[in-house]
């Protein structure tokens, strides 16, 4: 019985739902900017906004950025996280990220 008791609360433990994210990758501005014009840079940008944006979407049950065309809605998440660096030197891609995603929220 009381093996019984055991696994039921550990399936009841187990079986919850939970939405978080952990910024994996985190850049400064400063190395953003320092590396503007390399591909590796700019690409590694860009899949991270868009990470961001998809978990942000997955945790919302929305759809922002859905609005925007493929291949130029890359170079635009890419372009507004420099100006947003240019601006906020001394933040990094999280707060980027979430300055990009409220941006396109508003559209």
């Amino acid at each position: 019985m009381k093996k019984l008791l055991g696994i039921m609360v550990l399936g009841l433990l187990l079986s919850g739902n939970a939405y978080s994210y952990t910024g994996l990758a985190l850049t400064s501005c400063g190395q953003i900017l320092s590396r503007e014009n390399q591909t590796l840079a700019k690409e590694s940008v860009i899949f991270y906004i868009s990470g961001y944006i998809t978990g942000r979407n997955y945790e919302n049950s929305g759809n922002v950025g859905n609005n925007l065309e493929k291949d130029a809605s890359y170079d635009s998440l890419y372009w507004a996280v420099i100006k947003y660096c240019k601006e906020n030197p001394l933040k990094d891609t999280s707060d980027a990220a979430k300055h990009v995603y409220q941006l396109l929220k508003n559209l």
